[in-house]
């Protein structure tokens, strides 16, 4: 989908020396700007865009969810620019270095990974003020919202949206890999991702799911963290919980810079998105496909044959997802299989 209007962006590259502003009405055009305004030597097909959490940029419609004057990061192809997360983390080692590896108990402190101790290392070097947790407006808290480009007046409403865009970037990951499937059934498929839609945009793209606010609310709409916005790591994915004698945990309600960290933290699919659903999800289409066309007595329709509700759950619930820390995030094999997606 194109945007009708052309929208202004914030565009720099990965070192973030140099940033420009881009008005364009897709990617297309965003990336044929991006060339001309940093004279690069790269054709619009071999660079791509990054927000600063990490997400990629990889369609219009996406594109077009954005606010005006986001930040973007133009990369090559195949490579991604730092994280705010990251940065944070490397400057506190970097400018701090010195002083924080003087002494047994400091030394002891940097055994494990640096990013499984970064939102300690936070609190130790600035101080986080605990009762300003509990705050929530931008006015009396300001320096939370350092360095942001959002419009939200809350800290929840700027925590329903980072929910939405990881859930809105789960789709639009899944749409791309599907689409690209020649061999698949396509009218079948345009109903399942339409479905898809349809049900995540009835459900906000879960935005809930960082939202404090909903601490009451029911399974279905109910945060992940405690009424205060504090998130314990659930545990790597083939763990009930979080393995650590002292479980991960981290709040980035109280301060920019558990803020910043809460984006190492991850939304990980039990049952392997691309390794598993996807594969899933294409045999079941595929299967569907071959049970009416090769038998004219079956009578089922689409929506009884294609169990949309399990892919749905698995692809963007916490039937599925756990937020884990990461250290507890495990990027090998995972052992769960997803499906099949086939009611008969």
């Amino acid at each position: 989908m194109t945007m009708t209007t052309s929208k202004g962006f914030k565009i720099t590259d990965a070192d973030r020396k140099t940033r420009v502003g881009v008005a364009a009405k897709n990617i297309d055009e965003l990336k044929t700007k991006t060339i001309q305004k940093f004279k690069l030597q790269l054709t619009p097909s071999e660079i791509r865009f990054q927000l600063s959490d990490g997400t990629f940029v990889e369609s219009d419609e996406y594109l077009q969810t954005l606010k005006a004057q986001t930040l973007l990061i133009w990369v090559k192809q195949g490579e991604c620019a730092q994280t705010d997360a990251e940065i944070l983390y490397k400057t506190i080692r970097e400018v701090n270095n010195e002083y924080l590896t003087a002494g047994e108990k400091v030394q002891e402190f940097f055994t494990e990974n640096m990013k499984s101790k970064v939102y300690k290392l936070a609190e130790l070097l600035r101080g986080i003020d605990d009762a300003k947790a509990k705050i929530s407006v931008k006015c009396e808290h300001p320096e939370w919202f350092e360095g942001l480009d959002t419009t939200a007046k809350t800290k929840e409403d700027y925590m329903f949206r980072r929910a939405q865009d990881r859930i809105r970037t789960y789709f639009y990951k899944t749409r791309e890999e599907l689409r690209k499937r020649s061999d698949l059934p396509q009218e079948k498929l345009q109903f399942l991702l339409f479905e898809l839609h349809n049900r995540l945009k009835n459900s906000k793209y879960n935005g809930h799911y960082f939202d404090r606010r909903k601490y009451n609310e029911n399974d279905i709409l109910r945060c992940i963290c405690d009424k205060d916005g504090n998130f314990i790591c659930q545990g790597r994915w083939d763990k009930e919980q979080c393995f650590y004698n002292a479980s991960h945990m981290i709040n980035p309600y109280k301060s920019r810079e558990e803020r910043v960290v809460f984006q190492c933290w991850n939304l990980d699919h039990v049952k392997e998105r691309s390794r598993s659903i996807i594969p899933a999800i294409c045999d079941a289409l595929k299967k569907e496909s071959s049970l009416e066309n090769g038998d004219a007595t079956v009578l089922l329709s689409t929506q009884v044959l294609l169990d949309v509700k399990s892919i749905y759950n698995d692809l963007f619930t916490t039937k599925n997802i756990k937020l884990v820390h990461i250290m507890c995030h495990d990027k090998g094999a995972h052992s769960n299989k997803a499906g099949p997606y086939i009611m008969l």
